[in-house]
């Protein structure tokens, strides 16, 4: 599959996949479209999560990888050079009925991420901005433990216009730390 004009903003690409989700597209409160997983993987399993303590309908579900040492989303038609933002998000939300938040790693295309560590009812997200080598990206999740499944609710995909988190050199990647919103009264 291609990413489309239907999910670009003039003229970045812009995908959001609700991993786990039902196929088709929805639009969110924020305008935000939406995609089913099918199109991007084709291991794992889905569920839905038994607490809802956030407001997104993309944490209401899940892909999980039961059988698989190591599990990669991948997004083709990529822009190479073009600095992109990947996000990935975890919402276990005790889909298993363990109470037992997974760990696990996280890469993207074949480098160490970063080792996630999940929560009951929290959302956490993981952000990385790099100019991809190749026309597609890859976003995995790898088991570190027997007894730990790795799984994933929303993966999105920004393509930033040419000068937006310019770096020295095109291989810098940019790891989110934190994100303030300075002056904001209200934080969503």
């Amino acid at each position: 599959p291609h990413v489309t004009g239907e999910f670009s903003l003039c003229p970045s690409v812009f995908l959001s996949i609700d991993c786990g989700g039902p196929t088709g597209t929805r639009t969110d409160e924020l305008g935000i479209k939406w995609v089913g997983d099918g199109d991007y993987i084709k291991t794992g399993k889905t569920n839905r999560v038994q607490v809802t303590t956030s407001y997104h309908e993309e944490d209401k579900t899940l892909r999980y990888f039961p059988s698989q040492i190591k599990s990669c989303y991948v997004i083709p038609s990529v822009a190479m050079g073009k600095k992109h933002m990947i996000r990935a998000s975890f919402f276990y939300g005790n889909y298993d009925g363990k109470s037992s938040p997974p760990s696990f790693d996280l890469q993207f295309d074949g480098n160490n991420w970063a080792s996630v560590t999940t929560s009951l009812d929290t959302t956490l997200y993981w952000e990385v901005i790099y100019a991809p080598k190749r026309d597609n990206i890859s976003v995995c999740v790898a088991r570190t433990s027997p007894d730990h499944i790795p799984f994933i609710s929303a993966l999105e995909v920004k393509e930033f216009e040419l000068g937006m988190y310019q770096t020295e050199d095109t291989e810098d990647v940019l790891l989110k730390w934190r994100r303030t919103a300075f002056g904001a009264k209200d934080i969503i």
